[in-house]
């Protein structure tokens, strides 16, 4: 079946077939479109819409091919001419034809066996597809709505793989399939409404998915409408107003104590303390410190340069711009890591600081549960990961009375998210800082001294 870019709504009128396509100069394209109808004798008779001077345009969003060069149109069309193939199936060719079900999704039908005549088998598929489509003449406003599930897969995703990096387009691509396509895929994107989708957020809430989850959710939902509008598949935005519901589960990433820190250290090996050390005391990401090469650590590996990371395996950027910068390495670290790449570090610049046994970099999560967490459960630290890891830095900064907009530097981020997402205080700091305030307000307390009583 022959694919095109979108249609705008301008299509929704009586019955139409696309039947040829062209491209001018200016990126838009333009279609003949064929008006089918039988005479009184039975002949199809076939009169061109452009010949009786209308033209109908279509909206193909790009006038050059885009990092989605290979996205899919949309099924506007009131009628499915099928597509006639010729498969094999075992060790026999058959005759099929694909097509669309009511649904969205993609099926096939066998026709006959493969010795028939491409002539035969093609009035097989027309008496097929006319059975499929419900008539010859079908009557007006039959036009299938276009389904979130085929928008979603022949066109937000397809565009959104260009720009998003590999960890960002595993894990988004996992959740709007696992969330948004299995729960509302069917549904016409014309059907939704601001409120439906708000319900849609509420029972992932009342589902006890985390407030992340749920936000990124909403994210989701705001982007594909936000396209859905542009590519003019639908004429508003519905879900420009959606809220994170209020009772949606919130994490509590908990940071390590000074005394926890000193205790994980003295509990692993080398190689470990190592990474604990970069990713505690510097504020590495772990795929940063995973990534790292000999070339990119000073001689005397004071200073660390931070230009790729690598997810699952594969080296990438840096995650954001402000990620890629210069690390300082305070003098112990520095010791320790020159130890390390001293011993266990072969001397090529290329050589990775924490490489397998073919020289790529470890994994994140080998380390965390081979390594790290199995030394760390006998002290009560099984709960410690690279996420506590980079709070615990924070947190022990913001301790220290440090200067925020430094520490969040030397982590590579901003400083609204070092002091929302990352900083934790105990109990005790908020104690000390109500003790103050309250000092400044009423003054220090006095303190009575009673006499000693006399002994009788």
């Amino acid at each position: 079946m022959a694919c095109h870019p979108f249609v705008t709504s301008a299509l929704d009128v009586p019955y139409e077939s696309a039947a040829a396509l062209s491209r001018n100069g200016s990126g838009t394209s333009s279609i003949k479109v064929l008006q089918r109808r039988r005479n009184a004798t039975g002949y199809e008779q076939r009169t061109s819409r452009r010949e009786r001077g209308l033209h109908i345009v279509l909206n193909s969003g790009h006038s050059k091919p885009t990092p989605a060069a290979q996205e899919k149109s949309l099924k506007r069309r009131r009628f499915q001419k099928g597509s006639l193939q010729l498969r094999r199936r075992g060790k026999a060719k058959k005759w099929v034809v694909l097509y669309y079900d009511d649904g969205g999704h993609r099926r096939y039908h066998t026709l006959g066996a493969g010795s028939m005549t491409k002539t035969a088998a093609q009035q097989l598929c027309e008496e097929f597809m006319r059975a499929v489509n419900g008539s010859e003449e079908p009557e007006d406003g039959r036009i299938r709505q276009v389904l979130l599930r085929e928008f979603i897969d022949q066109v937000f995703l397809p565009f959104q793989r260009g720009k998003w990096k590999k960890s960002t387009q595993g894990t988004s691509e996992n959740r709007i399939k696992q969330h948004i396509l299995k729960d509302l895929g069917n549904t016409p994107l014309r059907d939704f409404s601001l409120t439906s989708l708000q319900t849609f957020l509420e029972g992932k809430a009342d589902e006890e998915f985390s407030f992340s989850v749920v936000d990124h959710l909403r994210w989701d939902l705001s982007a594909i409408f936000e396209m859905a509008v542009a590519e003019k598949v639908i004429t508003a935005n519905p879900a420009t107003r959606l809220y994170t519901p209020k009772h949606a589960r919130k994490g509590n990433t908990r940071a390590m104590t000074v005394e926890e820190v000193n205790i994980a250290l003295r509990a692993v090996e080398l190689r470990e303390r190592v990474l604990i050390h970069l990713a505690i005391l510097c504020g590495f990401r772990p795929g940063e410190i995973l990534a790292l090469q000999r070339r990119h650590v000073s001689e005397d590996a004071r200073v660390a340069r931070v230009e790729q990371r690598v997810y699952r395996g594969d080296i990438d950027n840096p995650k954001t711009n402000p990620s890629r910068r210069k690390v300082a390495i305070p003098p112990q670290t520095a010791e320790l890591l020159l130890e390390w790449m001293n011993t266990a570090m072969g001397p090529e610049p290329e050589a990775y600081l924490f490489a397998g046994e073919h020289g790529k970099p470890v994994w994140r999560d080998t380390l965390l549960y081979d390594h790290i967490r199995p030394k760390l459960k006998p002290h009560g630290l099984e709960w410690v990961d690279f996420q506590v890891m980079r709070a615990t830095h924070a947190s022990i900064g913001h301790r220290l009375g440090l200067d925020p907009k430094v520490t969040a530097d030397q982590r590579g981020h901003g400083v609204g998210v070092a002091i929302e997402e990352y900083t934790k205080t105990s109990v005790e700091d908020r104690a000390a800082a109500a003790l103050r305030l309250e000092e400044e307000v009423l003054g220090k307390q006095k303190i009575v001294r009673m006499p000693p009583r006399k002994a009788s």
